[in-house]
């Protein structure tokens, strides 16, 4: 009996670290990869499980705004070594977003699409005002291509 008794403790603290673990990932940022890794692990989950096309867009547009803000923190604190990560890895979402309203003709989330592009174009613009340029970092540079992507991706939505 007492063996059972164990096993149960053990398993109720082991899935208490693994639910606390989820819930701190949720603010985690590319700085800390243990948490970050379980973060991008849970967003791949949770969209892999959104069977409805827009289910997912309405996820990814979600998405769209974490990733803005994460690259926003990145140059907030300088930590220039994951600019480049961060800005792709919000272009590329920006970009599977635009893809997915063409091919599944969702002309209703065209505007609204379109708007958020704009209102992240100007963040981005101001991150890119923000960035120093006199150092030997050029990563600012991706964050130029962010803005660029979303010209092309606004394009594409016209």
């Amino acid at each position: 009996m007492r063996y059972i008794t164990k096993i149960k403790l053990a398993s109720t603290i082991f899935l208490a670290v693994i639910a606390l673990s989820l819930i701190i990932s949720q603010n985690a940022s590319p700085d800390n990869p243990a948490f970050w890794s379980l973060k991008r692990a849970q967003e791949k989950v949770y969209l892999r499980l959104k069977s409805n096309p827009q289910e997912k867009l309405d996820y990814m547009s979600f998405l769209l705004d974490r990733r803005l803000d994460e690259l926003s923190s990145q140059v907030k604190r300088q930590s220039y070594s994951q600019i480049l990560p961060s800005a792709s890895r919000y272009s590329s979402l920006a970009g599977q977003i635009t893809e997915l309203i063409i091919s599944n003709n969702f002309t209703a989330y065209i505007e609204p699409t379109k708007q958020k592009f704009h209102s992240h174009q100007k963040v981005l613009q101001d991150l890119y005002i923000l960035y120093p340029k006199n150092t030997d970092n050029i990563e600012y540079k991706y964050i130029e291509d962010d803005i660029n992507y979303l010209n092309i991706y606004l394009d594409k939505l016209r």
